[in-house]
């Protein structure tokens, strides 16, 4: 029943080998963005892609900083202004860039909030209509519990998302929030942070997790 409640396996994301793949990573400031674009784009690496990470939070100050040393440590460019608080127009030329170099993996890092009402829903939303990504994942942190609840609900009201990726669950909130997530918002938990390391992250599998609530 729990495995049920969780909803199906999920399916790794299917990317176009021939064209430019855009994912958006939505969410909460803390939530973990950051270091899973990076995991992300090590995952994706290691299938054959050329991933580029792209930095559209123009709210805090070393947001760029801190996607650029993500960068560093899995070996792939970043793209990012520090002259402009225009997301969608760094959105544009983050895949004409891509496009020039070849690249066909665009993860795209975008501003959270401390809380969900202080999130530019707007931004976002105008974001996600000037990059058109193959995916919206929103990213939120296992061990914040119902509030990760809460947020993906409003994510996806406000923006949209196709699936959540939760992160933290190496702490010991053993994934509650997990369960309800899915139910609340009907779309699936896809990829799960397992620890701190870039390599640390699998896709996720509802029967394990049911053995981690069980405590087994």
């Amino acid at each position: 029943v729990l495995v049920e409640a969780m909803g199906c396996q999920a399916k790794p994301p299917e990317f176009d080998p021939n064209k430019t793949n855009i994912v958006l990573l939505l969410g909460l400031q803390g939530s973990g963005k950051t270091t899973f674009a990076g995991k992300l784009a090590r995952r994706m690496g290691k299938q054959g892609f050329k991933p580029m990470l792209v930095a559209c939070d123009v709210h805090r100050a070393a947001a760029v900083h801190q996607l650029q040393v993500v960068g560093r440590q899995v070996g792939v460019p970043v793209f990012g202004r520090s002259d402009t608080k225009d997301a969608c127009a760094i959105g544009r030329e983050a895949i004409a860039e891509a496009e020039r170099q070849v690249i066909y993996l665009v993860i795209v890092d975008t501003a959270g909030r401390l809380h969900i009402d202080e999130v530019k829903m707007d931004e976002l939303t105008a974001l996600k209509q000037a990059m058109q990504p193959t995916y919206s994942f929103l990213v939120a942190d296992a061990m914040t519990g119902q509030d990760a609840v809460n947020s993906a609900a409003r994510f996806h009201e406000a923006v949209g998302i196709d699936g959540v990726c939760l992160t933290k669950l190496d702490g010991d909130a053993r994934g509650g929030a997990a369960l309800s997530i899915s139910q609340v918002i009907g779309k699936p938990i896809v990829f799960v942070g397992i620890g701190e390391k870039p390599d640390d992250l699998e896709l996720f599998h509802p029967d394990r997790m049911a053995q981690r609530i069980l405590g087994m």
